[in-house]
């Protein structure tokens, strides 16, 4: 399993990882940030400064327990940094709660920083070498086999003090499985990528802290060691220099901390023109104490460095410690070899051709703006050319891209619109908007009072009941138009958004269609009245012509009546 991880579901594009990656050795695609496992040098500061936590670094807590559940003799390897990541005043209070955990002992990895400091000036006394850069920080031994593999013969061919101490320990006890335990990610790395490592497991301090709230169990207060060594310097920034014997060498003794410091200074060095010097080189800022599993809890730099100093010598500076811890006959010698990223580098032609995608078509518009996490757009792109980045991941191209389409669709959408400010101000309006309002162009009505060109009254009801107006039928007398109105207020952005549809056409269309309706009406009526008077003319004279026969009738019945009785 990969050392570091990824919560895909946390990973939400934000490209800080990729921004405080001092060697950008993290691949941004499918809106998911992964890292580059064969590129990474494990610094950790992508876990450190993940807003998500979606970076997870491996637990080896289910080996330590397997180990001692096997009824091994597990042996813990305490890195100095402990004094300032624990409440406790000394190795002894540590000791008593990794003893409640299963350990069978504990002792301070400072022992192998005493033995590696003694190589380091064993080196100098006879001049090895004309540069000497330290091998205690793994992160920094990878970035030099990575990034400056030619630089590689100039690491001092010595093991770290976590190393060293492994290898006391098991000269004492060929037997023991021994766990360091410190602030550091990439230690768990380096325990595994060299075969000859007498380390068996490591354990960052946030996994004992996370173990020990699991059991119940707290460091106690016992009588601890007040009179200092000087090999616990080591987790300080310049703490290895501090504890070496420097008189009388010959050589010039540097300490940088930080990437950015690490790379200029390695480039300085890659320069040839520095000779005789001794480089103690540390990724973090500020060294082991501000290790990237080391709790920010526990106070600022300058207090960490403080008490690393107050353990290393109380009562500095007035009494420096003499003493420190015994010198041993075990072997230290290890080679580091060359491991170069190797990276392919784009033609002018194909870097331009990738900035145009970006939207860059001249030197002008390369913002160097860092929010897709590279310093540089050209950076960028050559990370793109290496599929380790996304177009998409320029914020002012997509910006422009979003304000584009967004001109797009206000500039093709037939309706009004207009974007009003809190203060009643426009802030926006389209081409239909200004054709409606008769304005030659938009900036003859941005940055002025709404009420210069409608009524405000709509605006103002709308932002102070916040309920929208939709579909309103509003009669412009400034331009003679009719407009059906709708007017919506974000309340979040503080501002009000007015769409306007020129129904003047419809309402005119609507109007004669209202006349020529009432024109037919009229002659219906007309048509109505002349045909009633017709036929009450003719139901006159239907009813005196029937009155005629009906008499008429009525005597000739008599007549014939009066016939038969004669007969």
């Amino acid at each position: 399993m990969d050392i570091l991880g990824l919560r895909r579901a946390n990973c939400k594009s934000c490209h800080k990882c990729i921004r405080v990656c001092p060697v950008k050795s993290i691949e941004f695609s499918g809106q998911q940030a992964k890292i580059i496992g064969s590129e990474c040098i494990l610094c950790g500061q992508c876990v450190v400064t993940c807003p998500q936590n979606a970076k997870v670094v491996r637990s080896d807590l289910p080996r330590v327990k397997q180990a001692m559940a096997e009824g091994r003799r597990v042996v813990a390897s305490l890195a100095p940094s402990f004094i300032v990541d624990f409440p406790v005043d000394g190795v002894e209070e540590m000791a008593g709660m990794l003893e409640k955990l299963g350990f069978a002992a504990t002792a301070e990895t400072a022992h192998g920083a005493y033995l590696v400091k003694s190589e380091y000036e064993r080196m100098v006394g006879e001049k090895r070498q004309d540069i000497i850069i330290s091998t205690c920080c793994p992160s920094a031994v990878r970035l030099v086999q990575k990034y400056f593999p030619d630089l590689v013969d100039c690491l001092a061919p010595v093991v770290s003090p976590m190393e060293a101490h492994a290898r006391y320990l098991k000269e004492q006890d060929p037997d023991a499985y021994v766990v360091f335990i410190g602030p550091c990610i990439s230690k768990k790395a380096e325990a595994e990528d060299y075969p000859d490592s007498a380390v068996d497991c490591v354990l960052t301090f946030e996994e004992l802290r996370g173990w020990a709230e699991e059991a119940g169990v707290e460091p106690e207060s016992v009588p601890c060691d007040r009179k200092g060594r000087r090999s616990r310097f080591f987790p300080k920034t310049g703490g290895i220099i501090q504890s070496m014997d420097r008189e009388n060498t010959g050589y010039r003794y540097y300490a940088v901390d930080g990437p950015d410091r690490c790379v200029a200074a390695l480039r300085d060095i890659r320069g040839g023109r520095l000779h005789n010097v001794f480089l103690e080189i540390s990724i973090c800022e500020g060294s082991c104490v501000s290790g990237p599993m080391i709790r920010a809890s526990q106070g600022g730099m300058l207090e960490c460095q403080d008490r690393v100093t107050d353990y290393a010598a109380p009562g500095f500076p007035d009494r420096r410690p003499v003493r420190d811890f015994d010198t041993a006959d075990v072997p230290l010698e290890r080679h580091t070899a060359p491991q170069p990223v190797r990276e392919k580098v784009p033609t002018d032609e194909e870097l331009t051709a990738i900035l145009e995608k970006m939207g860059k078509t001249s030197s002008a518009d390369e913002l160097n703006c860092g929010s897709c996490g590279y310093p540089t757009c050209r950076e960028k792109a050559k990370a793109v050319f290496n599929g380790k980045a996304e177009i998409t991941m320029c914020l002012p191209y997509m910006r422009e891209r979003a304000e584009s389409l967004s001109d797009k669709i206000l500039g093709s959408t037939p309706n009004a619109i207009l974007v009003v400010g809190e203060d009643l101000t426009v802030q926006q309006i389209n081409g239909a908007g200004c054709r409606l309002l008769e304005l030659p162009r938009p900036e003859a009505a941005v940055h002025k009072p709404v009420e210069e060109f409608l009524d405000p009254v709509d605006f103002i009801f709308v932002m102070e009941d916040g309920r929208p107006i939709k579909d309103r039928k509003v009669w412009l007398e400034g331009c003679k138009k009719f407009v059906e109105e709708t007017i919506v207020y974000d309340i979040e952005n503080k501002l009000l958004l007015a769409i306007m549809k020129d129904i003047t056409a419809q309402e005119e269309e609507n109007r004669r269609t209202q006349e020529l309706r009432q024109q037919t009406l009229d002659v219906t009526d007309r048509i109505i009245q002349k045909q009633m008077r017709t036929v009450q003319e003719i139901a006159s004279l239907l009813g005196e012509t029937t009155a005629e026969t009906k008499v008429a009738l009525t005597k000739l019945r008599g007549a014939v009546a009066e016939g038969e009785k004669r007969e």
